[in-house]
């Protein structure tokens, strides 16, 4: 069972509700038009044609599920995925950009945020640190 929090909904991001609800954020989202920047392993930096500024979004695959995470307001407020992670999933399906997998692990979860810039000093990575020093003590007790 995967480690990161989910969105809202608490499931995997669901862009076919999105693609077949015709919604806003998936009509903003067009991966030819933006500009995306990957960096590190999951993380994207994308600025939208219509967009004022760029926004800092985290996408990964695990078991062929999408999870992802996004700094924009869109992200934060509204069920589904905002506009910024809808180009990424077009982009992948163009095969314009390439979607790391994930196993679920602290270090993931850890990497996701840091791409979103929740990973800051303190509670953000407090959680999956005691879940990484939990397991390492279990796994000493076996040995």
């Amino acid at each position: 069972m995967s480690t990161f929090p989910k969105p809202t909904d608490g499931k995997p991001i669901d862009f076919l509700e999105e693609r077949d609800g015709e919604t806003e954020s998936w009509a903003r989202a067009d991966p030819r038009e933006a500009l995306i920047e990957s960096f590190g392993r999951f993380g994207y930096k994308v600025t939208l044609r219509d967009g004022e500024s760029v926004h800092y979004c985290a996408l990964g695959l695990e078991d062929g599920e999408y999870l992802g995470r996004c700094d924009c307001k869109g992200w934060e407020y509204h069920d589904g995925p905002c506009a910024h992670l809808c180009t990424l999933r077009k982009a992948d399906f163009l095969e314009l950009i390439d979607v790391a997998s994930t196993d679920g692990s602290p270090d993931d979860e850890h990497k996701m945020r840091h791409a979103t810039n929740e990973a800051l000093e303190g509670e953000p990575h407090d959680g999956p640190i005691e879940r990484s020093r939990n397991y390492e003590r279990e796994m000493e007790g076996r040995a």
